[in-house]
């Protein structure tokens, strides 16, 4: 009779039957999740975009130069549509409470969004506060707070896309970390050079906005810090523009940087770490209702 008997070192399923390629780990069939400034105009391109998430809703200060509930979270969209006939303003989410039942804001990103209203804090605040997506998804809801005379945390992304509007909304540069970007004795401090892009769509004041063109380039500037008013003042400059000087109290400060080109000025936020910039410009409304939307950005870290 045979003997089965082998070696302990024979190999009895051979090269061609390996059980090791078996555990190989497939390949990750899911598709990666987009970023906030993604969903933000490209939501119904790209299908798979998060339901919104708020963090926190409160009756607060800043809101377009004045007091206005605000809504801070995540994955809000806009509806890639302006309200031609009262400034532009921009359609996004919709808020489901009845006394503020809308989709249309004062400022809208994929992070923050909020609508001017009166500092009625007994009116304004105690109510829950939820949106729908214009794709449709519904968010969690929270409680709406009070929060004037405060500076609230700001929902920065951290990106250096130039065309997210939540890339460098971090907390804003204090006086002393300004102070101790001068090397002694000089006057001015360079923070870096801006490559400020743009880029266009077609759109229409019934239909909306189409699919944004290829990004170019506006300009590159430098910007930095100067010591002004004999040493009392820090100002922010793009180029040879004056942006104005920084808050002392280190609060919440959009700046206003005049500029030659079509943009006519960029706003800016100035953080410890990081400076961007954003502008949008309209053409005329044409009879059929059609308009062309370019944007301007820029976000440098240091």
């Amino acid at each position: 009779m045979s003997d089965f008997a082998v070696s302990e070192t024979s190999d009895l399923a051979g090269p061609a039957l390996d059980g090791s390629a078996d555990l190989a780990v497939p390949a990750d069939l899911m598709p990666a999740i987009p970023t906030d400034s993604d969903c933000f105009t490209n939501w119904k391109q790209l299908g798979n975009c998060p339901a919104p998430e708020i963090t926190d809703s409160y009756l607060g200060n800043n809101c377009a130069g004045t007091t206005g509930v605000f809504v801070a979270g995540r994955y809000f969209q806009s509806g890639n549509k302006f309200w031609t006939s009262n400034g532009f303003l921009p359609y996004g989410p919709s808020a489901l409470p009845s006394k503020l039942s809308r989709d249309t804001w004062n400022y809208l990103t994929p992070r923050l969004l909020c609508i001017t209203t009166s500092n009625d804090a007994t009116y304004w605040t105690g109510f829950a506060m939820q949106i729908r997506n214009p794709d449709g998804q519904v968010s969690n809801s929270v409680t709406v707070g009070y929060k004037g005379g405060t500076n609230p945390a700001l929902p920065s992304s951290g990106s250096l896309d130039p065309f997210d509007l939540n890339a460098c909304m971090d907390t804003p540069m204090t006086m002393t970390q300004a102070q101790s970007r001068f090397v002694p004795p000089a006057s001015s401090a360079s923070l870096g050079t801006m490559t400020i892009s743009r880029r266009t769509r077609l759109c229409n004041a019934v239909s909306g906005c189409g699919a944004y063109g290829a990004t170019t380039t506006e300009a590159t500037t430098p910007v930095t810090l100067q010591v002004a008013g004999g040493g009392s003042s820090i100002e922010l400059r793009l180029g040879t523009g004056n942006c104005g000087p920084l808050n002392p109290s280190g609060g919440y400060l959009t700046h206003s940087c005049p500029t030659t080109g079509a943009a006519g000025s960029y706003n800016a936020h100035l953080a410890g770490s990081c400076v961007m910039l954003w502008q949008r410009q309209f053409s005329t409304v044409a009879g059929d209702g059609s308009y062309t939307e370019t944007s301007y950005g820029s976000v440098i870290k240091f």
